[in-house]
């Protein structure tokens, strides 16, 4: 038996990608305890990690990717500046930086007009010119109708269907319990099918 583990040590440490995989989770929180005690490597490898999943969130959110990508930015330099202070409490760090993320999202707003894009959503290139122009069209209604939406409702279909989010992430983003989001999920979708009612339908 000693040889047998022995000989699986000599084959681990020959072959790195024998060594079992890491829990993204854990791996997560090693890195948050590092980035809390200073270490700033530890906190960009955080970056690395999230950034593109914060700049795609806000991009959906401001309707425009260089806005997105600045105010990604300034969520993860005061993520920086609070991450001393930051405890999990059932808030994985994800979801604290959503929470961030959708309060600069508010703040951005509050001098300009609340817009709901979905320039995310990618039109397919080898489209005809005709398929592209409906499929346009369409995105704009849908745009119209989320902006009259109130924010619960924009941000819970922005996180389920855009972010393909699950009720329980979302929950964690929104500070909601899941039973809750999937009854708020509902009344989004009524109310979003409401509003494209009441402007004719979508085209």
């Amino acid at each position: 038996m000693q040889r047998l583990n022995a000989e699986r040590g000599e084959q681990q440490q020959a072959d790195p990608s024998a060594q079992p995989d890491v829990d993204p989770q854990i791996e997560v929180r090693a890195l948050v305890v590092r980035s809390q005690k200073g270490d700033a490597n530890a906190f960009g490898q955080l970056y690395d990690r999230f950034q593109p999943e914060i700049v795609r969130y806000l991009t959906y959110r401001v309707g425009n990717a260089d806005t997105a990508e600045d105010l990604a930015q300034q969520v993860f330099l005061k993520a920086w500046q609070a991450i001393p202070r930051y405890e999990e409490r059932g808030v994985p760090f994800k979801a604290w930086l959503y929470r961030m993320a959708h309060n600069q999202m508010v703040d951005h707003h509050r001098t300009r007009r609340p817009t709901t894009d979905l320039e995310g959503v990618d039109i397919p290139e080898e489209a005809e010119a005709e398929q592209r122009v409906l499929v346009q069209e369409v995105h704009e209604h849908l745009r119209a109708a989320l902006e009259r939406l109130s924010e619960d409702h924009r941000q819970v279909l922005t996180l389920r269907f855009l972010l393909e989010k699950s009720a329980r992430e979302a929950g964690q983003i929104m500070d909601r319990k899941e039973v809750t989001i999937r009854g708020l999920q509902m009344r989004a979708l009524q109310a979003l099918r409401r509003e494209i009612e009441l402007t004719g339908g979508l085209p």
